[in-house]
């Protein structure tokens, strides 16, 4: 494991233990089409392929976040994948300026255009890895009134209540046109990292990447 994520999980593991869930917010900065920087919050969603709690079998040095395709942070990494990060730790009054170039993962993403991310992941147990069923995952994990929020109608939650062992597939009758609506706008950004500086009371800043 990279210095840089050790740090990180080491670090978030403490806030979240001092502060709760609020210690995942970071802000992102991209880039707008007239070249003016664009900044706004956003929920950090571990590494891809891992879970905090669960073995997944896989470890990645990939960040994870989720977006609507709607958003305009969508357009703008389509034009300009290049990122960063500002991830401020409040309980231990840590911050991570953590840059990088982001993949999109929406319905119908390329397989071919994500290959260069395949040297990222350590298999630590049998299993398969596929971008697909990883936005599966996120899209279970996702709250009922987050997965609302990707659809027209945000009012009424959208719940789970089936997946199909075999393709693993979601399933509630009563709600199934919103929530493969919420499905088509839900999008993971996978971050490459290229670079984390750290700073912290007691150190300071320094390069960790």
């Amino acid at each position: 494991m990279s210095a840089w994520k050790r740090k990180i999980q080491s670090s978030l593991k403490e806030n979240i233990e001092k502060v709760g869930l609020s210690a995942n917010y970071a802000s992102i900065a991209t880039v707008k089409p007239n070249n003016m920087p664009a900044v706004r919050t956003v929920v950090m969603r571990d590494f891809a392929g891992e879970h905090h709690t669960d073995n997944t079998g896989w470890n990645s040095d990939l960040l994870v976040i989720i977006t609507d395709k709607r958003s305009d942070k969508i357009n703008e990494l389509k034009q300009n994948p290049n990122i960063e990060l500002n991830w401020y730790m409040n309980s231990t009054m840590e911050q991570f300026r953590v840059a990088g170039k982001v993949d999109i993962i929406e319905k119908n993403y390329d397989n071919k255009k994500l290959e260069h991310l395949g040297s990222h992941f350590e298999q630590v147990q049998t299993g398969e890895y596929d971008h697909k069923t990883e936005r599966l995952r996120h899209f279970y994990q996702f709250g009922t009134h987050m997965r609302a929020q990707m659809t027209n109608d945000p009012s009424k939650p959208l719940d789970i209540n089936e997946i199909n062992p075999k393709d693993g597939w979601f399933k509630n009758d009563q709600v199934q046109d919103s929530l493969e609506e919420a499905f088509e706008n839900f999008v993971l950004l996978v971050i490459t990292v290229t670079s984390v500086r750290h700073w912290s009371p007691c150190t300071g800043t320094k390069s960790l990447l």
